[in-house]
């Protein structure tokens, strides 16, 4: 079983929020919160040709907004594989579904349920396919969130340096 109860707060974002750790927080401050080497992690070895394509896509995305850390070679590695087996994945269904309707057509019947996706989660190889498709898009979720790529997490996560600085632009909101 993971961990229970909403993410911690990190130690940066609580001490701008006027927490100190003392005894009437419930959690002291992380005296020792790692700080890893920000920069673009290189390709992994042996990383499949639509996960670099991915891969891509991300840091060009990531990069700018100064997120990214060398060890973040490997997490983001296992996210773009995902997502290419996804992709995949939902590539295979719309293929399954093309020849589910064909098949159909071709025997002069109606699908069972009136649509190839009703007739596909009749079947138990259509259920297994459908909850695996399920199943990676939530670990991809919570993959996504780990680098701030859903729009809840993205205030979690803490750039080494971005386009404007967020107190720069709280200064120029207050002057104006």
């Amino acid at each position: 079983m993971g961990l229970r109860g909403p993410q911690a707060t990190p130690t940066a974002l609580r001490l701008l929020e006027g927490g100190n750790g003392s005894a009437i927080s419930h959690r002291s401050l992380n005296k020792h919160e790692p700080v890893y080497r920000s920069g673009v992690p290189r390709h992994p070895k042996g990383l499949s040709k639509a996960a670099a394509g991915v891969w891509d896509d991300l840091v060009a995305e990531m990069e700018p907004a100064g997120v990214l850390c060398f060890v973040h070679q490997l997490p983001l590695a296992q996210l773009c594989e995902d997502q290419a087996m996804l992709n995949e994945s939902l590539v295979a269904l719309g293929k399954l579904r093309k020849q589910l309707v064909a098949k159909a057509k071709k025997a002069e019947q109606e699908l069972p349920g009136g649509s190839a996706l009703l007739s596909l989660m009749q079947s138990a190889a259509g259920r297994r396919m459908l909850n695996s498709i399920k199943d990676l898009k939530t670990h991809i979720v919570v993959q996504r969130r780990e680098f701030g790529l859903t729009p809840a997490s993205n205030c979690r996560v803490q750039s080494s340096g971005s386009a404007v600085d967020p107190e720069d632009a709280i200064d120029l909101a207050l002057l104006a």
